[in-house]
Order: C-alpha cells, then structure tokens, then sequence
C-alpha cells in the first residue's frame, strides 16, 4: 500500500474530543437592583467565547436570569448602567447599539440606531453629572452619547479626522460638564467636548502627540486631569495645565442590599456576598455556568504538561497527558491579553505575549510549575513591534521570533534572543513593509526560511500587493532567496519541514513545497473548494509520526493529510469543531490539538 494510500484508509476512524474548558473566571458583580415587584438581583456582565449574556442572580434564593444578547450579534464587551431600580441599559452588539432592559417583564429593546462602532473597551466609558453615558469606541474615533432622559442616542463620529487616530478610550467628564476623549493610534489627542454647545477642540500640546492615548481621569475635586508619558496635567476645555495631578476618584460600587454586598460569580457559578459589617463572606448558590475564554495557543508539552493561553485574559494553562487534568495558572506573562507561543529549552519555558511585545523566561519550581520569571525583551519600546507570534530554536542555538508590529504601523521584525545570556537583538527592514508569521530553521545551511504578511498592526492599510517568502541568513544578516510561492498571496502561514528536507507552507488553499538546498519550488496543490467556500489551511508545525503533512480546513472544517510522496491532499474527516480554529498542532503524543472556542479540542492522528 502506498503511503497516500495509507492516509486516505484512516478515513472515517477519527473521533474529536473535547477536553474542556481551560480558561474560566469570576464574573464581577457591577450593581443591584432593589425593585420592589422583582427584590434585589444582583447584575453582572458575560462576554466570554461564546455568549454575550446580561446576568442576574436574585440574593435571597439564588435564582438565575440569563438574557441572551446573540440576536444583536457578537461584542466584544458588554457595557451595563443601571438606569433605575427597574430599569438597565447596555451598549453592546456587533456595531455597538444601546438597549434598554425592563426588569419585571423580562424585555429587551434597542435605543436609537446602531453606531458603527465595532470595538469598545470594557471601561471605556463616562457619566457625565447630568446623566448621559458617552462610550468611546474604534474604528472611527467615535462617541457614542445616551440621553437616559429621553431615550435618545447621539453619536460623534470622528471626534479626531487625523488618519493616525482611530479610537476614542477611557473618556471622564469633569464636574461642570465638560467632556474629555482621549483618541490614539499612530500618535494620540486629546478633545474636549462642551455638550451645551457642541463645540470640540483639540487641547494636548504638540510634544505629547506621540504613540497611543493620554490617559485622562475625574478626580476628588471633580475635575479631569490626565497623564502622557511622565507628563501630568489638569485638563480644561480651551487647554491643559502641565504639571498638575490629583488621585483619580473611586466610585463605590452599588452592590449592597440591606447589609449585604454581592461581590461576583465564582469560578463554581456561585454568588459571592459579604457582610458590610463582620466582613465575612458567604455563598448563594447558582446555577450559573462561569465564563469560559477563547483558547488562543497551545505550545510546548514539557514534562508531561501541554502548555496553552487563553485571550482576555491571557491565562497560562497546562493540560496533563496523562491524566486530562486541567491547570489555570493565572497570569504568568507581563502581556495581559494573549500568550503567542510557549517554547520549552532545557528546564526552562519562554513565553511571547501580547500585549507590547514581551518575551518572558521562567525556571520550574519544586512542583514543575513555572516560576521565578526573568524578563527577555519588551519589543514595544524596543523595535515598534508587539506580536512575536512564534518562538522557533535555530541550528545556532538561538532562539529566533518572528514580529507584528504596533498599532497603525508597518514592517515586521526577527528577533534573536540567545537562551543563556538571555541578550536579544533585533533585525529590521529584512522585508521592507510586510511582517513575519513564521520561522524554520535550516539547519544544513544555518538559515531561516520566513514567511510574510502584508498586513501590519492593528489598522494599518498595506502597502504591498503581495506576500514573500524569504530565506535568510544570520550569520552574515543577508537574505539569500525571495519568493512567491502562491500567485497573489497576501499572506503565508506557518511552515513545517518534512524528513525529506523539503519545506510545506501554505496561503489560503493551497500547499506549497519548497526545497531550502537548492532555493526553488517544487510543486503546488490545492484542496477543493467545499460547499462553494474555499478552503483556508491551517498547518501543524509538526509532522505527524508517520511522516506526513497535518492540518485543518478553518473555513469548512476539514481534516486532512498530505502524503510527502506524492504531495497528495487527503480529506481524512470533518468536523464542525474545526470550523474558525486558529491552529492546529500534532504534538508527541500523536494528537492534533486545536482550539473550539474556550474548549482545549483534540483528534489522533496516524497510526497508535
């Protein structure tokens, strides 16, 4: 039997199991309702992987309300103000809308139009003293304004109009009612905003419109003042007064019902209240399932544990192959958001996260958990880059990082971090505009082949029709080969090199084979288009244990194959689960493991 053969006879032998959901955290209790028909709930907000849910757990019995917000679509955070005891309004929905919940009838209905706005930050919000809600949003630099009064909704698009910003954050209304909204991306402004007049003005200096946002806050004495770098300032309409600060004025939060406070839903789904006078804390049980988080990456397996990260917040996990237990070990990372990659190097773990470029280096302690972190590099400062999307150990005993850059900006980088001395250095403009998504070591010739985007950080617009693949060579900092593997590629993905010393990668489709020895492209194949979608290929980085090319179709969800032999496609199984997944690695054990939403998702493959 031939080895295509081979592969192609495992058909419909595969089962997909889910392993659970690695990343779940207490949902804070934002506020609660004292409604005298309903009695007191306590209210908190879910977005999580999956849902966009409104929740409400009553503090005498436990019992649970879930409002399902789907029919709005998918946000990426769902914003509550109490409006009144009976009354709750949201900013939430795929283009950023207000709604409007009645408590005693169970009711949702939308306030004004939708804003167009398609992300919003958690806290990106203000009360101004007259009662309206402004929430800043992104892309358009927009504000979006709720007259709780009439049930009106106002919205200022492009409060900046300068290209470089595209985000309005973390606004705050000072006691006469003046409006602040801080916009960044490329360089940051400030505007003031009067809401009698509607007047707006540009009020930072110069000097301080550098990278990101000023971060602006109301304080004690009910003014606003702000922060740019180590610059403090008191914030006006016409202007701001340099060197002037006051701490920041904490709102108390409205959770209390007679003397007790609810505090949040534990990881059990369990209402966690406090006494306002012994301080002791008790349980109300619900049956509230806990937000569950996106697996975002899976990385080394490393004494048994298969490392992964979660997104929003980027916990680290272990998964034991084992025994299928699950371990959140919380937050490891100086990134908060995301954990690109983990790489295992002797009895140490290197972690990239996100965001500002971090790269981070832990011991294992007396337990095998990850500890005492030293830190590596933090590429934000160092290079404008604040994605390393990938940890690869070249044939020089380096450590080697493929970058994004930030926010707004073109051109990627390489990063070479030495393992020992932890000493890191970055190479720039290898392709001019475009950044890199991956990295193999040839360790023939001690050169890397790197694959590229045209994209760059986040709202960046491309200037490059095509995408590259490179070889590169770190000894003398030269490339050696450029190419276009896929006519029109805007993008390659990651690269796995075969034991045939041939080089598999991807773009959209199709898989392309390259010999790294002789710098030149071998053969192309593609899979086909399935139930009128294109195929998107995803490959594992490593080889199965038979030798063969693994990978998923992410736009049908589709398993497949690809034998070396003959560089035949073959469709082993499909599997809604597969659907979306942003990566798919075999690892050691001989499992292809993915993510499906918040669920650690896992298929063998090969023979057992």
């Amino acid at each position: 039997m031939s080895m295509s053969n081979l592969c192609f006879a495992q058909q419909n032998t595969y089962k997909f199991e889910d392993l659970g959901k690695p990343i779940r955290t207490p949902l804070t209790i934002e506020f609660v309702t004292r409604d005298e028909v309903t009695g007191p709930i306590a209210w908190g907000a879910l977005t999580d992987a999956e849902k966009n849910v409104l929740v409400g757990v009553h503090m005498k019995d436990g019992r649970l309300i879930e409002v399902n917000l789907s029919k709005y679509g998918k946000a990426n955070a769902l914003l509550l103000f109490k409006a009144s005891e009976r009354y709750i309004y949201m900013f939430s929905g795929k283009n950023g809308q207000f709604l409007k919940y009645d408590i005693r009838s169970n009711q949702v209905k939308t306030i004004g139009d939708e804003t167009k706005a398609l992300y919003w930050m958690k806290k990106s919000f203000t009360i101004a003293p007259d009662g309206k809600i402004y929430v800043g949003t992104y892309p358009r630099a927009s504000v979006a304004i709720l007259n709780p009064l009439k049930d009106e909704v106002k919205v200022i698009d492009r409060v900046s109009t300068n290209s470089g910003s595209e985000y309005v954050i973390n606004p705050a209304s000072d006691k006469n009612g003046i409006v602040y909204f801080p916009t960044g991306m490329k360089h940051g402004e400030l505007w003031s905003y009067n809401p009698e007049t509607g007047a707006k003005k540009q009020i930072l200096s110069k000097k301080l419109m550098s990278y990101g946002a000023a971060q602006v806050w109301r304080a004690t004495d009910g003014n606003v003042y702000g922060k740019k770098g180590n610059t403090t300032f008191l914030c006006t309409e016409d202007e701001i007064v340099e060197g002037k600060t006051l701490e920041a004025l904490i709102d108390t939060p409205d959770n209390l019902y007679e003397d007790t406070k609810a505090l949040y839903l534990n990881k059990e789904g369990n209402l966690v209240t406090e006494s306002s006078i012994s301080k002791k804390q008790s349980i109300i049980k619900s049956s509230f399932e806990p937000s569950a988080h996106e697996v975002f990456s899976i990385g080394d397996i490393y004494n048994g544990k298969l490392y992964g990260s979660g997104m929003k917040p980027g916990h680290i996990f272990t998964y034991d192959i084992n025994n299928g237990k699950i371990n959140d070990l919380g937050h490891l990372t100086r990134g908060k958001v995301q954990t690109y990659d983990i790489l295992a190097y002797e009895n140490k773990l290197f972690m990239s996260s996100y965001t500002g470029g971090y790269v981070d280096v832990f011991a294992m302690d007396a337990n095998g958990l990850p500890a005492s972190p030293k830190p590596v590099a933090n590429l934000h400062h160092m290079a404008k880059q604040e994605r390393l999307v990938q940890l690869t150990l070249g044939s020089d005993g380096n450590i080697y990082s493929p970058t994004i850059p930030i926010k707004g900006f073109l051109g990627g980088t390489l990063v070479q971090i030495d393992p020992k001395s932890l000493k890191t250095k970055v190479f720039q403009n290898i392709v001019q505009n475009q950044s890199f998504l991956s990295v193999t070591a040839i360790k023939e010739t001690g050169e890397l082949f790197l694959t590229s985007s045209v994209q760059g950080g986040s709202s960046a617009k491309p200037t490059e029709k095509e995408a590259v693949v490179v070889l590169w060579n770190p000894a003398t900092e030269q490339v050696t080969y450029t190419g276009k593997p896929v006519k029109g590629a805007s993008s390659y993905g990651k690269t796995v090199r075969g034991n045939n010393g041939l080089i598999y990668g991807s773009a959209s489709d199709t898989i392309y084979v390259f010999d790294p020895i002789n710098k030149k492209l071998t053969a192309k194949t593609a899979i086909e288009k399935s139930l009128n979608k294109r195929a998107k290929i995803v490959l594992s980085e490593s080889l199965g244990k038979d030798g063969f090319v693994y990978g998923i179709d992410n736009q049908n969800g589709q398993l497949f194959c690809l034998a070396p032999s003959t560089n035949k496609i073959t469709i082993l199984a499909k599997d809604d689960s597969l659907i979306g997944a942003r990566f798919a690695e075999v690892k050691e054990d001989g499992y292809l493991y993915y993510a499906h939403h918040a669920k650690l998702m896992r298929v063998h493959v090969g023979k057992r």
